[in-house]
């Protein structure tokens, strides 16, 4: 994609999203855990692969889990908010971190509750889930580093997981929504080897710092899990005529150049939400 095009998007949504960046503490964040997912974006084409790293933030009652250059955007937001930076026509653009995923997942075992918060072109969106995910752990293990796992089978949302956990870490927890078995989920692939999850590194932390959320998207506008894919979808498909609604202006060719990017990215890892 054009260098220009992918900054006038980047200025778009930016501009659409720079206000209320408050921040809302949900717990207090005792260790993080970085994990590396590997995807393939088009699922006609198999050398369509992005890369994009994640953090994990586990508090005492809840954890969160991010895209750590989402992390690192809203936290760019949040200290102009603060008046580091109050003007985003004096913002370089370039500094900011890029990321497909903008959504936060935060997880409350307790509750057996997974809420998801991201947004939509100008609006922010949150809904409730209660996955009650039905593992399946096997007998099979394997050394991953020098950590012990063993495997564990999971059917979610149109797709089958494979996931290796290890009780060396007793935390009941992993990548994207997933949580539920006895130890911290190290590894995970779905059958059509699309999307893969993969622990690099993890920290029990001294100090404690908040964990936290954009008070935008802790106030988002709740909705059931359906009507949620279905706005997306519908912004997905009509996203040239909100840019124009939006006042920026795209030339034929960079229009045409925005769709087929749309159009490549259909292998989202909830085939059936």
């Amino acid at each position: 994609m054009d260098k220009n095009i992918g900054a006038v998007l980047l200025f778009f949504f930016m501009a659409c999203n720079i206000y209320g960046q408050k921040t809302v503490d949900l717990d207090q964040v005792e260790s993080r855990y970085i994990y590396l997912l590997t995807h393939q974006k088009d699922s006609l084409d198999k050398a369509n692969v992005g890369e994009e790293y994640f953090i994990l933030e586990r508090g005492k009652d809840r954890s969160q889990f991010m895209s750590l250059n989402s992390y690192k955007r809203d936290s760019v937001m949040a200290e102009m908010t603060n008046g580091l930076n109050t003007k985003i026509s004096k913002l370089d653009l370039t500094t900011i971190p890029k990321t497909n995923f903008t959504y936060r997942i935060v997880k409350d075992p307790a509750k057996k509750q997974v809420l998801f918060y991201d947004k939509i072109i100008r609006n922010d969106f949150m809904y409730e889930e209660t996955p009650g995910f039905k593992w399946k752990i096997t007998e099979e293990k394997k050394m991953i580093g020098n950590l012990k796992c063993q495997a564990a089978l999971l059917s979610y949302a149109g797709r089958d997981y494979k996931a290796w956990f290890t009780n060396d870490i007793p935390v009941s927890d992993g990548p994207y929504k997933f949580y539920g078995l006895p130890g911290l989920i190290v590894e995970m692939e779905d059958s059509r080897k699309q999307y893969k999850f993969e622990l690099l590194s993890y920290k029990n932390l001294g100090e404690k710092p908040a964990m936290w959320i954009s008070e935008k998207r802790a106030n988002g506008k709740k909705v059931p899990k359906a009507d949620f894919y279905k706005a997306l979808k519908n912004s997905q498909e009509n996203l040239v005529s909100e840019i124009s609604k939006s006042g920026f202006t795209l030339d034929p060719s960079a229009e045409a150049k925005v769709k087929e990017r749309i159009k490549k990215r259909n292998n989202p890892i909830e085939l059936n939400p």
